[in-house]
């Protein structure tokens, strides 16, 4: 599964999502968080675990990528 795909069915799933970046942050944590748990999880039960790793880094990853797809909507670079 790439990034974009995953992008496109968080999109289909919650729509566009314009929240404020300390929200953000927060969804960002909490994906990150099952990435560091799956991470373990493969590093201790070995290669048969690593599929779901890889799931959740992808799933990280398009969380970032929504956040700047937001804070470029939202002139959040070039604040006034």
């Amino acid at each position: 599964m790439s990034v974009l795909y995953e992008r496109f069915k968080q999109d289909c799933k919650w729509g566009k999502q314009d929240h404020p970046f300390p929200l953000w942050l927060t969804i960002l944590t909490e994906e990150l968080g099952e990435a560091s748990k799956e991470g373990l999880t493969a590093h201790f039960n070995g290669p048969g675990s690593y599929p779901n790793f890889r799931t959740e880094l992808v799933q990280s990853a398009a969380v970032l990528l929504a956040m700047i797809e937001c804070g470029d909507r939202n002139n959040w670079w070039d604040p006034k």
